[in-house]
């Protein structure tokens, strides 16, 4: 009987992801990782509470797997929270899922089934793989667009993908609850998690300001002819394209059109000067398998729940790949996940954004 490793939360995806695999003949165990987070907080939410452990557990039992707690903290704060801290602090914009996927929970779901001589693991995410001839394996959108998490996962590589099962890639979520429901899991109309899972009170601006407010100063706000138009309350709390919170009295609204480390200074301009037409990405991950090395057109996501936008991309070198926009864009940030995708909804390539820019 082949064997698999689900990652549980306590929550409705990954508990139907166990159940619908135990349904299909899998030998089943369920984990949940002890991830670190904030201190003194208890909300839903948040990673791991003694709730969701608790509700994970039983769920187990309801599903007949054997259910394990492990402790993932450590890894987890060394490979995703330092690294959040440093991207904030160096004026960039995170995304810790991106960290997370990769370093720690495919890692530690893997490390787990080669101890346990299972031969896959699984998730509850909204994605779908594909099997070719040359057995290379090829991660789709889920089929409920509005829940795809493709994004999400898209710096997975050939290896952790081909020991992987996503059961609820050919699902929408309406029919992953009305499963839950059917087969009364306690987590059939537990609502999904919005907030970033380790810090306390679920506002990364809070967080911050609590643990590092020392490091962050207050600076400058200028316009592109360096006139003074008012206080910023430090980079880590503003973004790129942002609009509302600059307190900057003007007949039209100024938006946030850079961050300079060097000066602890925002840079404004209006909304004609943020269009932005050329991405930079390092830190490549060919998902789809071996590199392309000639130019392609494709469709890039910049954002979690962000409209693709079709993109002519080229690799510079096995590390770096220059994205041109077919259209300008106005809220793409550095330290952002970039996601091409085919036409079909295939990842092709995932990489952090660097720089960004307007050619003329």
């Amino acid at each position: 009987m082949r064997k698999v490793v689900v990652g549980m939360s306590g929550g409705v995806d990954s508990s139907v992801a166990a159940l619908l695999l135990k349904q299909q003949g899998y030998q089943v165990v369920g984990v949940m990782l002890k991830l670190w987070s904030e201190d003194g907080f208890d909300r839903d939410n948040q990673c791991c509470s003694l709730e969701s452990a608790q509700q994970a557990r039983i769920i187990a039992s309801k599903i007949g797997i054997p259910f394990y707690l492990i402790d993932a903290s450590k890894l987890f704060y060394n490979s995703v929270v330092e690294p959040f801290v440093d991207s904030y602090l160096n004026g960039q914009t995170p995304n810790p899922c991106s960290l997370c996927n990769p370093l720690v929970r495919w890692k530690m779901l893997l490390d787990y089934a080669d101890a346990l001589n299972a031969q896959f693991v699984a998730t509850g995410h909204y994605a779908q793989i594909n099997i070719d001839s040359e057995n290379r394996f090829h991660l789709f959108r889920g089929r409920d667009a509005q829940k795809d998490q493709s994004y999400i996962i898209s710096r997975l590589n050939q290896e952790q993908l081909k020991r992987s099962l996503f059961p609820l890639g050919s699902y929408t979520k309406k029919e992953v609850r009305k499963i839950a429901a059917d087969f009364e899991l306690p987590s059939a109309l537990k609502p999904d998690s919005q907030d970033i899972c380790f810090i306390g009170d679920g506002d990364y601006r809070n967080f911050l300001l609590r643990n590092y407010g020392k490091l962050i100063q207050r600076g400058c706000i200028i316009d592109q002819h360096r006139n003074i138009l008012g206080s910023h309350s430090g980079l880590p709390f503003y973004t790129i394209g942002q609009r509302k919170g600059l307190k900057i009295s003007a007949p039209e609204p100024y938006y946030v059109l850079a961050k300079n480390l060097a000066n602890n200074e925002i840079l404004v301009g209006k909304k004609n000067d943020l269009s932005i037409n050329e991405v930079m990405m390092d830190d490549i991950i060919w998902t789809s398998g071996d590199p392309i090395r000639k130019p392609i057109d494709a469709f890039a996501q910049f954002r979690y729940k962000a409209i693709p936008k079709p993109v002519f991309a080229e690799s510079l070198s096995d590390n770096l790949m220059k994205i041109n926009l077919k259209e300008t864009a106005n809220d793409i940030a550095c330290g952002q996940i970039a996601v091409l995708y085919t036409e079909e909804n295939e990842v092709l390539v995932s990489g952090r954004i660097k720089q960004t820019g307007h050619r003329l």
